[in-house]
């Protein structure tokens, strides 16, 4: 966790539960499974991947950050 990797990172994940995630360490979600509930087009819910895309941090700002973060427990997220 010491060199800030997240401007190149590509784990992105879709839970269980229907939800997206750009970072694994970032409590931020998209709630895909109630845009399609919504009946959401597919173009509408590309445009919400894109912005939480578009608000991805560059770096993770330490370890410190990270563990002061609100998130769930990676067995939680899967991957």
């Amino acid at each position: 966790m010491s060199e800030h990797f997240c401007g190149g990172c590509n784990r992105l994940r879709v839970t269980a539960d229907g939800n997206f995630k750009v970072c694994l360490f970032d409590n931020r979600e998209i709630n895909l499974k109630h845009l399609m509930e919504l009946g959401c087009e597919d173009d509408e819910i590309l445009d919400h991947i894109r912005k939480a895309l578009n608000l991805k941090h560059y770096s993770h700002g330490g370890v410190d950050s990270i563990i002061g973060r609100e998130n769930r427990p990676m067995v939680k997220i899967g991957g």
